[in-house]
């Protein structure tokens, strides 16, 4: 299995990235990362804050550079969620499959 990816993008897109109430704190600390953020209120119950999508590709704000060959512009700050998200594993393999991307090398 590989190890933290930097390239392929395909488990940036329509996956809704939910903070942490820790990361909310870390993000609304720092303006540029809270800008890549939006805020969801639920009616009776505290808002959630998620990472923004790009309304035409449903792609991460994040996100730059064309799939395959893109780069997190928050890597080092990114949410635990994506931190999470395993390089090589089959959830990768399957966000690969789904974007017409070749499987990833161990």
């Amino acid at each position: 299995m590989a190890g933290d990816c930097q390239r392929c993008g395909a488990c940036c897109i329509g996956l809704d990235v939910l903070l942490t109430d820790a990361e909310v704190d870390r993000f609304e600390s720092q303006p540029r990362l809270l800008a890549l953020t939006r805020l969801h209120l639920r009616s009776g119950a505290p808002p959630l804050r998620f990472m923004k999508r790009d309304a035409a590709s449903d792609r991460c704000v994040a996100l730059q550079g064309a799939l395959g060959a893109c780069s997190c512009g928050i890597y080092e700050a990114r949410p635990g969620l994506c931190r999470a998200f395993a390089a090589g594993s089959a959830d990768c393999q399957s966000a690969r499959r789904q974007r017409g991307l070749p499987a990833e090398q161990s």
